[in-house]
């Protein structure tokens, strides 16, 4: 049933694009790679912004049988190499990807790039990251460490990675498994109930959600009404995508909602915060 899926999946994402390196820029973007794509010269390329291990992990996917061969710890906590002012070396991939390694006409390829299961290991849950849940870190800290893709389950690893991007923390990401739903979960309210308000008040404007994206706790769960799981990927990509095209916008709104948040706000339960995160919300952005 998953290889269906993945061959509908790629479809659905690749329909129009004819040209290999649009072909590629759509998979590999739908996988989790942060890339930026050369109209005139064809030309793909990682994102300054992806993490250094990415470079690494797109280049072992070049191989059908990469799970066989690449087999590190699965980390959802903070390295000291991902630390800001860290040096690390630049790798080609952030300045030219050889798209012709990968077998991206192969349907079992893509069947093995997209079917990747994450052990869930509670001696590798986010305690570090936990840390930027609270108040002021929520306040005053505007980039996140970056998330390596190999953490991700394939279907959800673009929302992760884009939600990221614009300052949000999270842990745990679930693709969805045997019909349930995928979910996200957040680190503590703050961001939780940043994110809950992009939801209602840009992505729910800007795209027409069918599928049920419901709250408990800090944990956001995406189910499809009609219990297919496809709807469910297929929309994970359009909220991932716009978020991240519009990510300048959604970082420098919160940089913004930070500047004027209070003690009194701090102390608020989700549901107060919602309204006030909202209102400062209509009033700071588009």
């Amino acid at each position: 049933m998953k290889n269906s899926i993945v061959e509908k999946f790629i479809e659905e994402i690749t329909n129009g694009k004819s040209k290999q390196p649009d072909r590629f820029y759509e998979i590999f973007s739908a996988r989790g790679f942060l890339l930026e794509i050369d109209s005139s010269s064809g030309k793909v390329r990682l994102s300054n912004e992806s993490h250094i291990d990415d470079c690494e992990f797109l280049e072992i996917l070049q191989n059908i049988n990469y799970k066989n061969i690449y087999n590190k710890p699965h980390q959802d906590s903070i390295n000291e190499d991902d630390k800001e002012g860290t040096v690390r070396y630049r790798h080609a991939y952030f300045d030219d990807i050889n798209i012709q390694l990968f077998d991206i006409n192969n349907i079992q390829y893509l069947n093995e790039v997209f079917t990747n299961e994450i052990p869930i290991d509670l001696f590798r849950l986010n305690w570090e990251r936990d840390w930027y849940g609270k108040f002021n870190q929520f306040k005053e800290i505007e980039h996140l460490p970056k998330v390596r893709v190999y953490d991700l389950e394939p279907f959800i690893a673009r929302l992760a990675k884009a939600v990221s991007s614009i300052g949000i923390s999270t842990w745990s990401s679930c693709e969805g498994h045997w019909g349930k739903p995928a979910y996200i979960i957040f680190d503590r309210k703050y961001h939780r109930v940043w994110f809950q308000t992009i939801l209602n008040k840009f992505i729910k404007e800007k795209l027409n959600l069918v599928c049920n994206w419901q709250w408990m706790e800090n944990r956001c769960t995406i189910s499809s009404p009609s219990e297919d799981p496809l709807e469910i990927y297929l929309e994970l990509q359009d909220v991932a995508r716009l978020i991240y095209d519009n990510r300048f916008i959604l970082i420098n709104t919160k940089k913004q909602l930070s500047s004027l948040l209070t003690n009194k706000n701090k102390n608020m339960n989700k549901k107060e915060l919602l309204i006030a995160f909202e209102d400062f919300f209509e009033e700071l952005c588009c």
